[in-house]
């Protein structure tokens, strides 16, 4: 009877002092200010990397990573056996982010100084390219993803989430036929769009490189 109780005594210890999978990288997750709070709220990282196909073992790209609110959840689902590629032309975020990563052991993520016509992506590398609130601010969005498509596996997929404008004048937001109407001309074809945030006015547009442009 001693030796049962000493025997599970060591099993609780051992439990105890064995860290849980993904315990290094649970604090990630957490929103880091209000705004991320009200983001992720509208946005809901699990809902919509769900929506747009994120596994382990993927390899993908934010274009428009910013301080890594995305990134680092995208990170955390591809695993350590997938990558990230966090693009952004602003630099001092780009740092940021890094700390971000660093500060969590997530090692797995490389940030790229892009241009506001070229997010310089890696030629034939991702399996996905993803976009969320950024796609209003790109100075010329058809000619910048039509440099990124290179870089995606021929089965590879776009992914915009994207506010949408329902006003004129308003400087948040695109309209879904301006959108789709652009990535036609930048060589995508639109796959579907995904509709399930319209009561957070957020559509999910899903497009496949077009073959025949």
């Amino acid at each position: 009877m001693e030796t049962r109780i000493t025997a599970l005594a060591l099993v609780l210890l051992a439990l105890t002092l064995t860290p849980c999978v993904g315990q290094e990288t649970h604090g990630a997750l957490e929103p880091e200010n209000a705004n991320e709070a009200r983001l992720n709220r509208l946005q809901p990282p699990d809902r919509v990397m769900d929506a747009i196909g994120v596994k382990p073992g993927m390899t993908v790209a934010e274009i428009g990573a910013g301080r890594g609110r995305y990134v680092v959840q995208l990170a955390v689902r591809v695993g350590k056996n997938g990558k990230v590629y966090a693009e952004d032309i602003d630099a001092e975020a780009l740092r940021y982010l890094e700390r971000r990563c660093n500060r969590w052991g997530i090692e797995h993520v490389q940030t790229i100084l892009g241009d506001v016509a070229d997010a310089r992506l890696p030629a034939g590398e991702l399996d996905l390219i993803f976009v969320i609130s950024s796609y209003h601010h790109f100075d010329d969005p058809v000619a910048l993803m039509r440099r990124a498509r290179s870089a995606l596996k021929p089965d590879g997929v776009l992914a915009i989430g994207e506010w949408i404008r329902r006003e004129e004048g308003s400087s948040t937001g695109t309209k879904p036929e301006v959108l789709t109407r652009q990535m036609k001309e930048a060589g995508y074809k639109l796959d579907r769009i995904e509709t399930f945030l319209e009561a957070n006015n957020l559509y999910l547009y899903i497009f496949r490189p077009d073959e025949k442009r």
